[in-house]
């Protein structure tokens, strides 16, 4: 008992002294860090467990409409209003033949999924995931089989997709009901392609850059509009040195993949892997900055289609939490309130790096890895779906520097990590805040170089703990709370709740100049 009493007059001692300790936020609006493209909070579908089929698609379930889309899934996703979706693939593209998903449905050719097992029907293919983007108005992106595929199939498929004239491709769209072309702007050039275990053939760096030049001019010369994505490897510099050098001129962006997990019985460990990648993104930056050209010069005319126009940007063309938990491969996890904050990590890196990344997509959208999860009868917002629905609702064009000074949780672990954008016509700005100390903090405000004429409102998600999470068990429970705040007066500092994310909006009453 008197052990007892010690340790907790300990840690009353020790969460005593963190408030006493004067936390602090400076944001400063003349410190621009990049315009945030709207593309960071994209999303991505791969035919892998249940992400497609019994997911995004159940042609057989009472839940969907005639095109066989699961309507409770399709309303969660216009909720989280993704900007982009990427498909069909992730490693799965690596035996993916695009013709294989069109045309009459009783028609196509269902094959085993080499990659991930079970059978593919296709039943979802091209003109469906088309239809899809449409109806949740995304920007689709399609990823190219390089491995089992050939220049000519990729070729096709731009021609199929965005094709005007009197072509047998763009025809075949037409004969397959959609007279109008799709206009998909963006081409992934295959998938973790250095990855050896895999189904791919392109582990050196050369015969990729060799292999992908094929695939590269006789898609541009069917769509010179195209923007394309070169496959970066987020563990090899010394490949995406290759890759950016020897495809320089002809790649608008270099794909980097990003997926943490937990160590075992310390929650805050995940935190801390997140701030490792916003390190490793930094340095993934500068590494395409020094081997590419800011400004493409000697540009042979006779490739015949025109280069790219802006510096490289990078993709994070798949990105997210892997627990390692439920089949297939561990990939069906299920996400607790943490998961939630380090999501809301994530994203403030996401802002902070507005100046280098172009794209980004959570991988999957449904049932793996993912923010919304299903079975036959349900479906349910999973605790990352929050901070995801919340950052992109309240996102503004440009981000702008933040700093947080508050107590050290654990090792170096900060309780605040924060981000903040800014749309200065609007004079509008909105500070993220993720607290994950368990207990609340109060916080000073110092705004640099500008003056604030009010704090608008605020959103706050919280849960009771760490460990909460939503299960389909229970589909009409719900674990997590978003409050809306309306404050409408100045302020100079915010009580941040414990294990919180909160969202502050500002109206600015003007600039230092």
């Amino acid at each position: 008992m008197k052990k007892k009493f010690i340790s907790v007059f300990l840690s009353t001692l020790f969460f005593c002294s963190l408030q006493a300790q004067e936390n602090e936020i400076t944001i400063d609006p003349s410190v621009c860090l990049g315009e945030i493209s709207p593309f960071i909070y994209g999303q991505f579908i791969e035919y892998m467990g249940r992400c497609i089929d019994e997911g995004v698609y159940d042609e057989n379930s009472p839940l969907s409409d005639e095109r066989g889309f699961r309507r409770d899934v399709l309303e969660k996703v216009k909720e989280l209003n993704p900007p982009m979706l990427r498909f069909p693939g992730g490693t799965v593209v690596k035996t993916f033949h695009w013709e294989d998903g069109i045309g009459p449905k009783e028609q196509r050719k269902a094959k085993k999924n080499l990659v991930w097992g079970g059978i593919n029907t296709y039943h979802f293919g091209t003109c469906e995931f088309i239809e899809y983007c449409r109806e949740i108005n995304a920007e689709p992106v399609l990823v190219i089989n390089l491995s089992t595929g050939t220049p000519d199939e990729a070729a096709n498929w731009v021609d199929y997709c965005n094709g005007t004239e009197n072509t047998y491709y763009a025809n075949l769209r037409r004969l397959h009901g959609y007279p109008e072309p799709f206009r998909v702007k963006y081409w992934a050039l295959g998938n973790e392609e250095a990855a050896e275990p895999d189904a791919g053939r392109h582990q050196d760096p050369h015969k990729y850059v060799e292999d992908v030049w094929h695939f590269i001019k006789l898609m541009k010369l069917t769509d010179p509009s195209i923007q394309l994505i070169a496959n970066g490897e987020s563990q090899h510099p010394e490949w995406n040195k290759i890759i950016l050098k020897g495809l320089d001129g002809a790649v608008d962006y270099i794909s980097y993949h990003a997926y943490v997990g937990t160590d075992e019985g310390n929650p805050y460990s995940i935190f801390k892997k997140i701030r490792y990648v916003d390190e490793r993104i930094t340095d993934f930056a500068k590494l395409v900055k020094e081997n590419s050209q800011e400004v493409v010069k000697d540009w042979k005319k006779w490739y015949r289609f025109p280069h790219r126009t802006k510096p490289v940007q990078i993709a994070i063309d798949e990105w997210g939490i892997w627990e390692q938990q439920e089949p297939p491969y561990g990939t069906t996890n299920t996400y607790e309130w943490y998961h939630a904050l380090a999501t809301a990590h994530y994203l403030n890196s996401f802002h902070r790096n507005a100046a280098h990344i172009g794209m980004a997509n959570w991988a999957q959208m449904v049932n793996i890895l993912a923010p919304i999860m299903t079975d036959e009868d349900a479906s349910i917002r999973q605790t990352v779906f929050f901070p995801l629905k919340e950052y992109r609702a309240h996102v503004l064009n440009e981000s702008i520097l933040a700093k947080a000074i508050s107590p050290i949780i654990e090792s170096d672990l900060a309780s605040l990590d924060v981000s903040a954008s800014i749309d200065r016509e609007k004079m509008l700005l909105t500070l993220f805040v993720v607290n994950v100390n368990p207990q609340k903090l109060k916080t000073k405000l110092n705004f640099s170089n500008c003056k604030v004429d009010k704090l608008l409102d605020t959103t706050v998600l919280s849960a009771d703990s760490l460990r909460a999470r939503n299960t389909l068990k229970n589909p009409g429970a719900n674990v997590v709370s978003t409050k809306q705040n309306q404050v409408s007066r100045n302020v100079k500092e915010i009580v941040f709740d414990s294990e919180s994310i909160t969202i502050c909006r500002f109206k600015l009453a003007s600039f230092v100049k």
